[in-house]
């Protein structure tokens, strides 16, 4: 009988990367807590936006089943429903025995914006979170509740992962979930130019002049007059602040010296870049203005240099602030050896998801800023399970992210790949969550 190991998505667990995995987490026996229909009101019931929408989702097990998503000023809040689909199993006097346990790995995460924002777990309900664990039962159906952090305005498609390939254990991805979320629009109002003063209609002031000569006008002429009321200007309307001054200095992690990088940003609900900067030879200094209320990723990168991404939110920044963000670049030399720390797969299958092509696209703008670098991409699974399928799998991952940077312009030649299945472990005893270090994919700077 196979036990069933229900981890939640665990994002900590896909440390590695085409071989990646995550951990037992788990769902609940039956008898857990029902909701939204359980009666208890949630913390944002009274949130305007937090009506429940239809489920929806790939769940990659078919004992799981999303009810609900709904989202609140606070909370991504899921409704899920797990089934017990093991045979009964018995033990003395025919006394039914459970099939399995269940718990909840508060390491899970969402994934969202092509993996370059994720969204940490803050409770659930009718589920133990582990260490804690409940057995369960064949035939058990057990509705729980389970609380993110709130995703950005503007992402509506995301992931929550529990990825494990052993043959023994069920791995519980959910894929393509989906929420309605819209953006709040950019709106930028320049200040408008304050209309002219009237001068008020007064009468022209004349005076009498002798009379011209021959061939010229003469008689009345118009003066200034010196006796109109003057009106004091009126000043411009403040500006209406509506972009935040980011800027920070870009520096070398080991001697702390000055890097001149190029920062690619973009709206986290957007797909396309918005604009790049770059930062100054002589002091690594740099300096963008962006709108405020927003949320935007970032790519750092440079030649001689690992590209780092990073998160800037502005959700709760007011216009006219100014935010200090410092970035640091680890140089690169032949013989490096690098982990994919966020690769995402189809549960034991080599189909990259789109939540890995954040972590993929760092390696894309290295190898751009470094022409003459090459690599080998290296596959790694954990010792559990068939030693051949292991090796296949490994060795189909890393074909995987080849085919994804060739597909990005980085010409094949300068990618070898290899995979190694379970033979080159990085721990060989403890638990699930301590080996899971193992299921990785790196790479090594063969040249730059």
């Amino acid at each position: 009988m196979r036990q069933h190991y229900v981890i939640f998505l665990l994002l900590a667990g896909l440390t590695s990367a085409c071989t990646f995995g995550s951990y037992p987490s788990g769902y609940p026996s039956s008898g857990g807590q029902q909701y939204p229909s359980s009666g208890q009101q949630s913390p944002d019931d009274t949130y305007p936006n937090s009506g429940s929408q239809p489920g929806t989702g790939r769940p990659a097990d078919p004992g799981v089943a999303v009810n609900s998503i709904r989202l609140t000023k606070d909370y991504t809040i899921l409704n899920l429903t797990y089934t017990e689909r093991g045979q009964p199993k018995y033990g003395q006097n025919r006394r039914l025995i459970p099939t399995g346990y269940i718990s909840f790995d508060p390491a899970g995460q969402l994934v969202s914006a092509n993996g370059a924002r994720k969204f940490g777990f803050l409770k659930v309900e009718g589920i133990p979170e582990k260490p804690k664990q409940r057995n369960t039962f064949s035939g058990d159906q057990v509705t729980f509740t389970l609380y993110f952090e709130r995703l950005d305005k503007g992402l509506e498609n995301f992931d929550l992962f529990e990825c494990n390939d052993y043959d023994q254990i069920v791995c519980w991805n959910i894929y393509n979930l989906y929420v309605n979320n819209p953006a709040d629009p950019v709106v930028y109002n320049p200040p408008t130019a304050p209309a002219p003063t009237p001068v008020p209609n007064l009468p022209k002031k004349k005076t009498n002049l002798p009379p011209a000569p021959s061939g010229e006008s003469g008689g009345e002429m118009e003066t200034p007059r010196t006796d109109v009321p003057k009106t004091k200007p009126v000043p411009a309307p403040a500006p209406v602040l509506t972009l935040v001054n980011v800027s920070g200095v870009v520096s070398d992690a080991k001697n702390k010296r000055p890097v001149t990088a190029t920062i690619d940003y973009q709206l986290s609900s957007s797909k396309q870049m918005l604009d790049s900067v770059q930062s100054f030879a002589s002091t690594g200094a740099y300096r963008m203005s962006l709108q405020k209320g927003q949320v935007y990723t970032y790519i750092a990168s440079a030649r001689g240099y690992q590209s780092t991404s990073g998160v800037l939110d502005l959700s709760k920044v007011a216009g006219g602030q100014k935010l200090t963000r410092d970035i640091s670049l680890t140089p690169l030399a032949v013989g490096d050896k690098v982990t994919l720390k966020n690769i995402y797969f189809e549960m034991s299958k080599s189909d990259l998801l789109s939540a890995s092509f954040a972590e993929l696209d760092k390696l894309v703008s290295m190898m751009q800023d470094n022409p003459n670098m090459s690599i080998r991409l290296e596959g790694h699974t954990d010792i559990i399970g068939d030693h051949d399928k292991n090796l296949q799998l490994s060795r189909d991952r890393v074909i995987a992210c080849q085919r994804y940077l060739v597909q990005k312009g980085i010409d094949i030649d300068r990618i070898q790949t290899v995979g190694y299945g379970d033979t080159r472990p990085i721990l060989t005893k403890g638990t699930d969550e301590e080996r899971k270090v193992n299921r990785r994919v790196e790479f090594v700077i063969l040249t730059i």
